[in-house]
């Protein structure tokens, strides 16, 4: 990017009204979650809140002792008990709780919690009791605020503390223990003697003891505050004008937290003026506030009538929502004359910030404001309100007309009394006349929708269309338009026309697009990549871009808020990790980021507004670790799961159970979007994609040792140190050292018998190996025998096709000379000439009389009988060709019609031929002709 840019990000121009707002006031209401009575599956109503030292968190309630991970509530009931009132966690990690008949504690197993009742104790000791209030500890001592008195308890034992009078409450402060008796005043507990303090006799009914730096503050149940030092007491201020304080505690940076009785939480700086404000429908969830609790990432969980809410306090942001009295959708903000103005959908909304949370006015609708506001423009000392039915003036609490048309927004220029403005249908010019602003005519040539106004100097105005691009427009030095304006699209570096957005960032204008910031060069007038941008942001697109104090950058990239702070001379940091606290409520329809201050930024959101405080520092906790929660191991016969102590030495299954195993991590700081990763070594050698699912089962594992590995990342992308969890599925009996044994030792017993049985084997296969190969021949020889024939038999077909073939060619001639021969007779007898005719009549009873068929036909005949035809001639029997012949024709079963055309016999001597062959045959009289010469053919023998 170009260095000019750098050097101009040095010269920050932004509003600074830190001198108008008091920095020690927040104003807009914290983050929070809440949880039901459905979501901890408890009573309604909590008490106390402490921590273990691993993060869990732990909750008295009416119905029991409430655990949370981070991930999963927990309910632990507790026997002979009505209510829990208190809960303490040890320096030894033992967890005492105490309430209604009961008192106790409850330590780890190693599958969950276990209780042990204290009430035997206190049965021998005589003590009766119905409440217990408070449990703390001093010096491995535990100490009980049971009802109207104070119990010890270490080495097991309990005893009763000999006490002034009727005990109404007692507190631990910096290992200081104080109690307040009934008209006895306050006394110091030390060394097993009661100490009164001085003037303190008469004092309210107290609820909190809070240190400072000289003494002490009592804070008394009816919000009255006295100073305790040097053994005076003196009156300091009343914070409460009618209410009843249920709980305060000291944070840590040294602000109060006061939980009241009907006016919900009250936060207060160390000087008691008060910083928040919250109550119902303003910040929490119900006005009755029982306990606070500030944990290890100081936010606040708070107990209420109707459940727990978890403020996050320490995050640098909060809500200006419908809780404020801020309806709809967030399009502007903007702070004038000591008043922070917010535009949304429904109108214009405003308050006084000085008071916003120092009693209770909420922000208010600005008078005939309903409607879409787009922008809140302030030309010198002016405001206006650009809103869909038009421009207005903010004079005062009324609103002014100046222009007609739907307008987006108004932007100051060069030339004094001169305002131009972007409306729906253009540019149009505004001009101050008698103290009132005018619209005094149109930009010529430019009939868009003009929502984005972008001055780059005096005298050059950039106007960004939402889907055509973007438009350059020159004016003289008086304001005057010169030249045609310049549109700007695809076709001069952009990679589409929609999403192009103007900025000017201290003098420099960059440009938005769909994909990537781009600069504009004036002489080619063409737009190239930001090179700075596409560094730190690559080119996805960015719907929002803001300077910010100390060059900083702030922007909106695919609904995701980041910032660019600068380290050193064009050296920048990106920051988005803290800002996922916030996405999710974003807006995602004309987004805006107001720069009011350098503790004041604001986001459009979906519901109102987000104010950023970029001044308040948010301490991140880079090391917490992940918690084995339980493990649970399937019985062999069945599926169900049995949970088993997490200590053990060591798990052992067998490969037919399953084992299922939890796991959380108790990072409260954005713990909604914590993410977990495990592997099982040595099966995996690589971690899992990372997911939200807090357990992991395994089924039919093959048998050896086993680490499970599991670790989570926070909201910050930060990796929590990995937890481990053993386990073994033991070798079957078929595996074990036993039948290794033995399956060694009849090896060996095999390496002997070995030889033995290979020989009776050798032999046996030998036997085996001969008698398949005799039947393999024999099977082969069956197969070859049959291929064979089956060729025979295919070429015996075709011979037979053949000479049938051949037979029938014959008889065709025969009868087409016979007919050819009796047309000429015809002819002679019709007194043709008689030479010529008997001439060829006589060349026709030659071709007739012609052998050479019978050559080919005895061929082709023999050829599929066998020399059928040679074997009858040379019997012993003297067969005339004649009758050789006929016996052929027999053999192929043809008709004597069909044999007297071949022998140019009639059908009588047909049947005299065949009775003279019967007698050379010597055939009787039973035999069929026909039937003998077949089986002479297929005996293959002659007689």
């Amino acid at each position: 990017m170009n260095p000019n840019w750098f050097i101009s990000m040095f010269i920050l121009m932004f509003f600074d009204v830190s001198s108008q707002s008091n920095s020690n006031t927040k104003f807009g209401v914290p983050l929070r979650v809440h949880f039901s009575s459905e979501n901890y599956q408890g009573s309604i109503q909590n008490w106390e809140f402490d921590q273990s030292e691993n993060g869990l968190l732990y909750v008295a309630n009416n119905f029991g002792l409430l655990e949370f991970d981070g991930n999963k509530w927990k309910k632990y009931n507790i026997p002979d008990a009505t209510k829990i009132r208190t809960v303490m966690i040890d320096s030894k990690g033992t967890i005492f709780v105490g309430g209604q008949n009961q008192i106790g504690y409850f330590w780890e197993t190693g599958k969950g919690l276990q209780f042990k009742s204290l009430r035997k104790e206190l049965d021998a000791l005589n003590v009766e009791f119905s409440e217990v209030w408070k449990i703390f500890e001093l010096d491995d001592e535990i100490f009980f605020n049971v009802e109207d008195k104070l119990l010890s308890y270490s080495n097991n034992q309990i005893k009763k503390i000999d006490s002034p009078g009727f005990l109404i409450s007692s507190f631990l402060v910096k290992d200081r223990v104080f109690c307040q008796f009934y008209n006895e005043g306050i006394f110091e507990y030390k060394d097993g003697d009661f100490i009164a303090l001085p003037q303190t006799n008469n004092i309210e009914r107290l609820i909190a003891i809070l240190p400072n730096k000289q003494g002490y503050y009592f804070l008394s149940e009816k919000g009255k505050v006295f100073e305790f030092k040097d053994s005076n007491l003196q009156f300091k201020i009343d914070l409460l004008q009618s209410d009843t304080v249920n709980e305060a505690i000291q944070l840590e940076n040294g602000d109060y937290a006061l939980g009241t009785q009907n006016n919900g939480l009250l936060i207060f700086n160390s000087d008691f003026s008060k910083k928040l404000h919250l109550t119902k429908n303003k910040g929490i969830s119900d006005r009755t506030v029982k306990s606070i609790y500030e944990d290890n990432f100081n936010n606040l969980w708070v107990a209420l009538n109707n459940g727990i809410d978890y403020i996050k306090l320490s995050l640098p942001f909060t809500l200006i929502n419908e809780e404020l009295g801020v309806e709809g959708t967030g399009y502007d903000a903007h702070f004038f004359d000591n008043s922070l103005y917010l535009g949304t959908n429904n109108g214009l909304f405003v308050a006084n910030t000085a008071d916003l949370f120092l009693n209770e006015d909420h922000f208010s609708l600005f008078p005939d404001s309903e409607g879409q506001v787009y922008k809140i423009s302030q030309i010198e000392k002016e405001l206006f309100l650009n809103h869909h039915e038009g421009a207005f003036k903010i004079d005062g609490h009324e609103l002014k007309k100046i222009h007609d048309i739907g307008t987006w927004n108004l932007i100051k220029t060069s030339k004094p009394n001169v305002v131009l403005g972007g409306d729906y249908k253009g540019i149009k010019y505004f001009e101050k006349k008698n103290n009132s602003w005018v619209n005094t005519k149109d930009l010529p040539d430019l009939s868009e929708s003009s929502r984005i106004l972008v001055f780059e100097n005096d005298t050059t105005l950039w106007m960004s269309h939402g889907y055509r691009g973007v438009y350059r427009i020159k004016f003289d030095k008086n304001m005057k338009y010169k030249n045609k304006i310049e549109h700007f699209d695809d076709r001069h570096g952009f990679p589409s026309n929609i999403l192009i957005t103007s900025y000017n960032l201290n003098g420099k204008m960059v440009f938005t697009s769909k994909s990537g910031i781009f600069n504009f060069n004036k002489d080619s007038l063409n737009f190239s990549s930001n090179q700075f941008f596409d560094n730190y942001l690559g080119k996805e697109h960015v719907s929002e871009l803001v300077s910010g104090i100390n060059n900083s950058v702030y922007y909106i990239q695919n609904q995701n808020f980041g910032v660019l702070n600068e380290k050193k001379y064009g050296d920048f940091d990106k920051k988005t990790k803290i800002f996922k606290h916030i996405n999710k409520y974003i807006s995602d329809d004309l987004q805006d980021i107001s720069v009011v201050n350098n503790n004041s930024v604001f986001i459009t959101a979906k519901d109102g507004f987000i104010k950023y405080d970029p001044q308040k520092n948010h301490h991140i906790e880079k090391k917490f670790s992940t918690i084995i929660r339980s493990v649970k191991v399937s019985k062999a016969e069945d599926s169900l799961l049995i949970a088993i102590p997490i200590n053990k030495e060591k798990l052992k299954i067998n490969n037919k159970q399953s084992v299922k195993i939890e796991f959380a991590s108790p990072f409260y700081d954005g713990f909604e979007d914590l993410k977990y990763s495990y592997r099982l070594k040595p099966l995996d050698e690589k971690w899992s994609k990372w997911t939200d699912t807090n357990e992991k089962s395994y089924n039919h594992l093959p048998y050896g040792d086993y680490t499970f590995e599991v670790k989570a990342k926070n909201i910050y992308d930060l990796e929590s140190k990995v937890s481990s969890f053993p386990f073994q599925v033991s070798t079957p009996w078929y595996a074990n050292w036993y039948a290794k044994t033995g399956y060694f030792t009849l090896f060996l017993v095999f390496i002997i018998l070995i030889p033995v049985l290979q020989r009776k084997k050798y032999k046996v296969e030998n036997s085996i190996i001969k008698k398949e190969k005799e039947k393999e021949i024999r099977v082969k020889n069956e197969e070859i025998d049959k291929l064979y024939n089956e060729k025979l038999q295919t070429e015996l077909n075709l011979k037979n096709d053949q000479l049938t073939s051949t037979t029938m060619q014959l008889i065709k001639n025969k009868e087409f000379i016979q007919g050819i021969q009796a047309k000429i007779i015809t002819s002679i007898d019709k007194g043709g000439s008689v030479q010529e005719l008997k001439r060829i009549i006589s060349s026709i009873d030659k071709e007739l009389s012609d052998e050479d068929y019978w050559a080919k036909f005895a061929y082709h005949f023999d050829q599929v009988h066998g020399n059928y035809l040679e074997k009858l001639s040379s019997m012993n029997i003297k067969l005339s060709p004649r009758e050789i012949k006929l016996a052929a024709f027999l053999r192929m079963n043809m008709s004597s019609k069909e044999i007297a055309k071949l022998l140019n016999i009639t059908h009588r001597g047909v049947e005299l031929a065949r009775y003279r062959l019967r007698k050379k045959l010597k055939l009787e009289r039973k035999q069929n002709l026909v039937e003998y010469l077949i089986e002479l053919d297929k005996n293959n023998t002659i007689p």
